[in-house]
């Protein structure tokens, strides 16, 4: 008999994926605290499946617990898209006073000392990371809840994850406290090179994220969404009906390049195919293929991987543009936000000498707003790039099987235009 039983938390079978990760990962947490073995973890996990307790197409492959930080994640296959989902567990007070000291204690870091990636606070997560990469994993998204919100920020951008999102979530780092400036700057370092989309989810009276206020000075590189349910600050407020429409409304949807990525490739073995049939039929009907057929055929197969691999990228372009643009809007409300929040604490200062205390402690408008733009604009830029090259491409190789078929009339007759 297992020392801990995996625990009915409110998930469903059609719970929306990053809040049912988020929430089982406490459970999970506990399980390995316990001394549970991993596959009876997951054996436990096909039992609340089985009592539509849990999405059936998530599937475990890979937990940890660090007995030092009391840090821990899951990693959970989506079937439905091939990928992995990343979870990271917040403050659990579940494990006795010891283990929930050390989450407790991280809140103070964030706040007076600000650790980032190259902490050892984080070993652990960043070899869990970087085994699941080394298995051939595919990390599309990274979740959490909490303090594991921080963790799951910081763990998402280190390793590049196109999704990180959060529910009431720990802030990335507090500009008024005694922040190590090393420490600021890995952090702003880290944000500054990452190109995936961050959302915050958060509970109306949630009292760590209040009017998504939170501490006077916290940095939530993000976009901010409170769900306005008058809940608190458990994960498991967000698994209700009007919580999993609500998320479902503002996640971009996680599956949709996954699944145009798809059409694509499906229509272009379609066109693969015809190009084979036509091949069959010029092979037939003459014997072996004339130096025009030849010339054809290649350059008509280079169109359509050329096309295929263009509508491909142009669908994560696309994305990729949207969020740089929404990042541009962030970028203009961060700073305003930043100079309400230190004005509303030093109420008695002037404007300017608002600004001149931000800027005294690192959180300068260049920093906050305008750098952050005009990179935002150059990689728009370097994507619209890349867009016209692909199809200067194409109108090139159009250009010539056009040319060659217009120059053999014998040609044009066999592919019937």
């Amino acid at each position: 008999m297992s020392k801990y039983e995996v625990k009915d938390k409110g998930i469903k079978k059609d719970s929306e994926v990053t809040s049912a990760v988020s929430t089982i990962s406490y459970e999970v947490e506990n399980a390995l605290v316990n001394n549970v073995p991993l596959k009876e973890v997951q054996g436990q996990i096909d039992t609340l499946q089985e009592k539509g307790k849990f999405p059936s197409n998530l599937q475990l492959v890979d937990a940890f617990y660090d007995p030092k930080t009391s840090s821990s994640g899951v990693a959970f296959l989506d079937n439905n898209t091939g990928k992995v989902v990343v979870g990271f567990t917040g403050t659990n007070l579940d494990n006795g006073i010891l283990e929930s000291a050390k989450d407790i204690g991280q809140w103070g870091n964030i706040a007076f000392k600000g650790d980032g990636p190259s902490s050892a606070y984080f070993d652990a997560s960043n070899k869990f990371m970087n085994d699941l990469k080394a298995n051939g994993y595919d990390i599309d998204t990274v979740t959490g809840h909490s303090l594991g919100g921080r963790n799951g920020t910081i763990m998402g951008m280190v390793h590049n994850i196109p999704n990180i999102i959060l529910y009431n979530s720990a802030p990335l780092m507090n500009l008024l406290g005694n922040l190590k400036k090393s420490n600021q700057q890995e952090l702003s370092d880290l944000f500054g090179r990452y190109s995936g989309n961050i959302i915050y989810f958060v509970s109306e009276n949630d009292p760590l994220n209040k009017a998504a206020g939170g501490v006077p000075g916290s940095i939530y590189p993000g976009k901010i969404i409170i769900i306005k349910n008058g809940k608190e600050h458990d994960i498991t407020g967000f698994l209700t009906k009007e919580e999993q429409d609500f998320i479902r409304q503002y996640t971009p949807d996680l599956n949709k390049i996954y699944v145009a990525q798809q059409k694509v490739q499906t229509n272009t073995r379609s066109k693969l195919k015809a190009l084979d049939v036509l091949r069959a039929k010029l092979l037939k009907s003459g014997g072996g293929l004339s130096a025009s057929e030849e010339i054809y055929l290649d350059a008509s197969e280079a169109l359509i991987l050329t096309q295929g691999m263009s509508k491909t990228l142009q669908i994560e372009i696309d994305d990729i543009k949207k969020m740089y643009r929404e990042a541009k809007k962030d970028s203009d409300k961060l700073w305003t936000n930043t100079v309400k929040t230190a004005d509303s604490i030093g109420s008695t200062l002037h404007q300017g000498e608002v600004v001149d205390s931000l800027n005294a402690g690192g959180a300068t408008e260049p920093i906050v707003r305008i750098e952050p733009k005009e990179e935002y604009e150059q990689k728009i830029s370097e994507l619209s790039s890349i867009q016209q090259e692909y199809h200067e491409l194409i109108e090139q190789i159009q250009s010539s099987i056009n040319k060659q078929v217009e120059t053999d009339q014998e040609l044009s007759r066999q592919i019937g235009g």
